[in-house]
């Protein structure tokens, strides 16, 4: 009896001990924002939104959870609020180029081009080594085309063949599954898309690319096109 006694007061200890030793171990843990960018991108974000309000209490002023909480919010202003917030008190974070660059996606798809692109000077300037930073503001470098025609890309195998120099990004995704997905639903309605890889602070991010454009205002008309047809918001990128 006095051995079981002995044995059961052992454990206890142990307990009392090791527990808040692990605790304290699990709580400094960073939370895995990837895996739940992931999520999102799955159509899981109600779930992600549902544990985000326990995250933030148990890592307070975690970048990462405020850029997560960003990609949530539906409201694009408050969302590059968040963003905004990430770039002045967390630049030194590996979530700061991730923020500026959804600042100067938002800016550029509500047409504040100008503002959009001192975002890309910024992040050139402070994120020299980013992939983010290959991106061109090509609002700025728009020129006056002669004769231009209408945009016409045409579906079901009818595009046209000639020398690109332009392109629309309809999506960027941290999963190459997803990124095929949204290429196959323009494939099938006959437009030619591509996927591009860019790797960023060891992360990967796979843009799907629609369209083939000589000018800037073809893609231009048909980055509308698909904003109206597809309910996506994309931006011209060059070739």
């Amino acid at each position: 009896m006095r051995a079981h006694r002995t044995i059961t007061v052992a454990l206890i200890l142990v307990f009392i001990l090791v527990v808040p030793s692990l605790r304290s171990q699990t709580s400094n843990r960073e939370p895995d924002i990837n895996h739940r960018l992931e999520m999102i991108e799955k159509g899981q974000g109600e779930a992600v939104r549902a544990e985000l309000p326990a995250l933030m209490t148990n890592y307070q002023n975690n970048p990462g959870l405020m850029y997560l909480q960003a990609v949530l919010t539906t409201d694009g202003t408050e969302a590059a609020k968040l963003y905004q917030n990430i770039v002045d008190n967390f630049p030194k974070s590996e979530w700061g180029d991730d923020a500026l660059y959804k600042l100067y996606q938002y800016y550029y798809s509500i047409g504040l081009y100008k503002t959009a692109d001192q975002k890309l000077t910024q992040l050139k300037e402070e994120y020299p080594f980013s992939a983010y930073a290959t991106e061109q503001n090509l609002a700025a470098e728009e020129k006056p085309i002669v004769k231009e025609k209408p945009a016409d890309v045409k579906p079901k195998g009818t595009v046209q063949k000639f020398a690109t120099n332009f392109t629309i990004q309809v999506g960027a995704f941290s999963t190459l599954q997803n990124a095929g997905e949204l290429k196959a639903k323009f494939e099938k309605e006959g437009y030619p898309s591509n996927i591009f890889t860019i790797v960023s602070h060891g992360k990967k991010l796979h843009k799907v690319w629609v369209g083939e454009f000589q000018t800037i205002n073809e893609a231009k008309q048909f980055a509308a096109k698909v904003k109206k047809i597809f309910n996506l918001t994309a931006m011209v990128v060059s070739r």
